[in-house]
């Protein structure tokens, strides 16, 4: 991936005054706009620890959200009715077990200025029901900072490839895979997803770096890349 800017992962401050000044920037004209911020990354990579830091310091000073991937997961009586089901079922995470056209329909919306006066329903991924839950979210008008959090909002595939075309700038977290597979392994058995580091090294091996491998060849450049020291 091509880094056109670069910043590090404990410089939340300044990444906070970087959505602020594109907040300022995109509604000097348009009072009542919202900006969308899209955060890509690997598995393991501390999206979703990242997000949710620059959000508690955004609402401080301006209203923030975060919506994650996660919640369109495909539910797991769809994948029972997918032709590959057994492998969909092993390798859940990967982009084929998500709705992407149902994330990317969301997106559009969020930055349709015909539903900037409405409030919009988001879903959540519920870990202990290992299913999403619908509209567990609410993103109300007043929103004025809209983070979209996932792995594969940059990617290059089908649905996922025109999200980029409705928010405002990318940013893509950059870890290395020595220290992803680590800290997937330890979030593996921290989570009970498996019983064992054996265990836990397998389902890194078989699922979660091949989605990284597949993330970092086939994802677009992001304008703003954030390293880990």
């Amino acid at each position: 991936m091509v880094i056109q800017h670069k910043i590090y992962s404990d410089q939340v401050p300044e990444l906070v005054e970087r959505a602020l000044k594109l907040y300022e920037d995109k509604t000097e004209s348009k009072k009542d706009r919202r900006i969308i911020i899209s955060l890509a990354g690997i598995p393991g990579s501390g999206k979703s620890t990242l997000s949710a830091e620059l959000v508690k310091q955004l609402n401080t000073r301006v209203k923030a959200i975060v919506v994650q991937q996660d919640g369109f997961h495909l539910y797991r009586s769809e994948l029972k009715k997918l032709p590959n089901s057994e492998e969909a079922f092993l390798r859940r995470g990967a982009p084929f077990t998500f709705n992407a056209k149902k994330f990317l329909d969301l997106v559009s919306h969020l930055n349709d200025e015909k539903y900037v006066n409405s409030t919009i329903q988001v879903p959540t991924f519920d870990h202990k029901l290992k299913d999403p839950i619908e509209n567990d979210k609410s993103i109300d008008p007043d929103t004025n900072i809209i983070i979209i959090e996932g792995n594969y909002v940059l990617l290059k595939d089908l649905y996922w490839n025109d999200i980029t075309k409705f928010v405002d700038e990318t940013w893509f977290v950059d870890v290395p895979l020595n220290l992803v597979k680590e800290r997937i392994i330890k979030r593996h058995l921290e989570a009970g997803i498996a019983e064992n580091e054996q265990e836990a090294i397998a389902r890194a091996d078989g699922n979660d770096l091949l989605n990284a491998e597949y993330i970092l060849k086939n994802s677009k450049s992001a304008d703003l890349t954030i390293m880990t020291r």
